[in-house]
């Protein structure tokens, strides 16, 4: 997400940057077309992304940090700089380009605008359509979305760059390209994107995710056990690779509920691929796909009809594994063989949360730099226009009440998972148990093993006086609900340092100005957003700051909690 404000500055600061044109511009179009898109193509596109995401996961640190300008110039991650792959195909483009896809990466952005860069490099036709809503304050969170006009590579007159920034300006002053270009109707032609039957032919890396609370994620690989993982933009334009299905476990499908009665007008979150473009008959612009066309890549309401079925009877039956949400009729549907190890996937999710605390440390000191710099940051409380999750400016950028959720929810999720193999003890065809004799040795296994993992795994952040402060998983653990979201806190709060602890005797305080006037002194803000810091997901509502409208306790209960049920 991103706001208009925001985007109008760093578009206009790219341009200025980069000159009145971007360096690099064809002479046919936005470039020159020399492919076509089918099946062949998008297992191209899909491989290429996969090997992003490999790289993303498994390659040098600076690899792992890098943002989308830096990834399309690594040659290792980019397959398209290699010759062999590219075959006919487009140059590079140029840096200040680079430059110009970083700055405008976020969630909503960011899967498109890797989609465009390879039509481009491959030498293929694209499309971006500009949308409108029917009702709805923020084209976000608004219902009716379709379209209204396109932006074709085509018929347009200017560089690749010139193209990005056309596509990304919307009507009547508004602004485009962002997640609600992805909140479409699946009967609608001409959008953006199409929702996908949940199969293998169809859903791969390069393949898409929509929340309808508005985030987007970019698939980078499905594993043997269907398990989705994906790459991911954020406001501050980093690209992480750490989330799973726990990203989506509040995907609610609220519309589908309609769909038995013919209503298909909000089905639109789940998994989607891009609607791909050709030459018109005359060849003087690039058209999209019709519906028809997009069968053969997997267009289908299928998705919809099954969480309905779920909503109605409260569990679906899907290759011989009861399942009862989106995430497991996801895994369910994409499960391709192989048994699945409880402990593995619990090595595998513990890297993944550690990695995604890590990433937490550098965002919160750079943060933190930027209220000591440029001051402090208002908190949007009590306000329908926006609040904590869904704001602009610095606010957008350096809170974190949004990827905070996704770690509760990826913490949660691996202790959901874990209890469901738990309870599936015995079924050997789908899980691989044969190293435990009964649930409670495998219980008490978990626990032994998720202890070490947590005790290994270990995050070093800077406090406010610039000491490092070293945390593994299990201090993490504990203070889990106690994570400040809020840009103003030191660093101390934002790891959740006890009271009266030697960790936040030091601290440097900085007060909290809020949207309805108010400064409120640091730690009056602290224990003001506690019951805030309890939601485990996105909220959509004005954020208040009165304890008696907030949860007063956390929303699930701890690893060890649980699984220990299980080992008596």
């Amino acid at each position: 997400m991103i706001s208009r404000k925001r985007f109008l500055g760093i578009a206009s600061l790219s341009l200025l940057n980069a000159g009145t044109n971007f360096s690099y511009a064809s002479s046919s179009g936005a470039w020159p077309v020399l492919n076509k898109w089918d099946t062949q193509e998008f297992e191209k596109y899909s491989k290429w992304v996969n090997n992003v995401y490999e790289l993303k996961s498994n390659g040098s640190l600076k690899q792992k940090g890098a943002k989308l300008g830096v990834i399309v110039a690594d040659n290792e991650m980019n397959l398209l700089n290699n010759v062999d792959f590219l075959q006919d195909g487009n140059p590079q483009i140029s840096k200040s380009e680079m430059d110009f896809l970083t700055a405008v990466s976020h969630c909503g952005s960011f899967p498109k605008l890797v989609f465009l860069y390879y039509s481009h490099r491959r030498a293929l036709p694209a499309v971006v359509t500009k949308i409108k809503m029917k009702t709805g304050g923020d084209i976000r969170y608004s219902s009716g979305n379709h379209p209204v006009g396109f932006v074709d590579s085509v018929s347009f007159s200017g560089s690749f760059g010139d193209f990005i920034l056309s596509s990304m300006e919307g009507e009547d002053g508004g602004y485009n390209f962002v997640s609600g270009n992805f909140r479409t109707a699946p009967n609608l032609e001409g959008t953006d994107s199409v929702p996908i039957a949940l199969k293998r032919d169809f859903l791969k890396p390069g393949s898409m995710c929509y929340n309808a609370n508005g985030h987007c994620l970019l698939v980078g690989k499905v594993d043997d056990s269907g398990e989705v993982h994906f790459l991911d933009s954020h406001p501050d334009h980093s690209v992480t690779f750490n989330q799973t299905l726990s990203a989506i476990a509040d995907l609610q499908f609220v519309s589908s509920v309609r769909f038995g009665a013919g209503g298909m007008d909000r089905c639109y979150d789940g998994m989607r691929n891009f609607r791909l473009a050709k030459l018109s008959s005359n060849g003087d612009r690039a058209v999209y796909f019709t519906n028809e066309e997009m069968i053969q890549f997997g267009i289908s309401v299928e998705q919809y009809k099954k969480m309905a079925e779920i909503k109605e009877k409260g569990k679906l039956e899907v290759n011989g594994e009861i399942i009862s949400s989106y995430p497991g009729l996801v895994r369910a549907s994409l499960r391709s063989g192989g048994r699945e190890s409880p402990v593995s996937f619990l090595e595998q999710s513990v890297k993944e949360l550690a990695s995604m605390f890590r990433e937490r440390a550098q965002f919160v000191e750079n943060a933190w730099n930027d209220v000591i710099s440029n001051g402090a940051i208002v908190l949007p409380n009590e306000s329908d226009k926006e609040n904590i999750y869904q704001a602009d400016g610095r606010w957008e950028i350096w809170s974190s009440p949004s990827s905070d959720v996704d770690r509760k929810m990826k913490y949660h999720y691996t202790i959901e998972r874990l209890e469901q193999m738990l309870n599936e003890f015995g079924n050997d065809k789908i899980y691989d148990f044969s190293r435990f004799t009964s649930r409670q040795e495998l219980a008490r296994s978990l626990i032994e093993r998720k202890k070490q993992l947590f005790e290994i795994e270990k995050i070093t952040y800077k406090n406010s006086q610039g000491r490092e402060i070293s945390l593994n998983l299990l201090d993490i653990e504990k203070r889990l609900f106690y994570l400040s979201f809020d840009p103003n806190h030191s660093p101390e709060l934002r790891w959740g340092a006890p009271e009266n602890s030697e960790e936040i005797k030091t601290m440097i305080r900085k007060s909290t100005p809020l949207k309805t006037g108010q400064t409120l002194e640091c730690l009056e803000s602290y224990k003001l957003e506690q019951g805030i810091r309890y939601y485990p997901l996105r909220q959509s509502t004005p954020t208040s700051l009165d304890p008696e409208k907030n949860p007063k306790s956390p929303p699930f209960k701890l690893f060890d909690e649980v699984i220990g049920q299980y080992s008596k």
